[in-house]
């Protein structure tokens, strides 16, 4: 397994009104699976919503350069107000953190 990521987007108001006044653009999800996909990873979810955040996304990529590099991309055209990139795991990893956290041998502590 690659890495996956939770995307969440806000668009940029002049961008948003393109999409309202253009089919060619509305469908943001269908553009981003490409883009997903240009860079080898693989899209799991997409979801339009409303309030803080416009978009978002949940996909795969290889690894954390195609990840990294499909996200400079998407910086790049100026489309977000601002983002939220969030890497994921499965519970089970999760699970096994937690407990590696508990068993690995350590001096950190908490500063009081």
């Amino acid at each position: 397994m690659g890495v996956l990521v939770l995307y969440m987007v806000k668009y940029e108001n002049d961008q948003k009104a393109a999409m309202v006044a253009k089919d060619d653009v509305r469908d943001r999800a269908a553009i981003h699976r490409k883009a997903i996909a240009d860079f080898g990873g693989k899209p799991i979810a997409q979801y339009g919503s409303y309030g803080e955040y416009d978009m978002v996304y949940i996909y795969e990529m290889p690894d954390d350069k195609a990840l990294a590099a499909n996200l400079h991309l998407t910086d790049s055209y100026g489309l977000a107000k601002y983002s939220k990139t969030v890497p994921l795991m499965d519970s089970g990893d999760f699970a096994a953190s937690l407990k590696l956290a508990a068993e690995t041998p350590t001096e950190y502590k908490p500063a009081k």
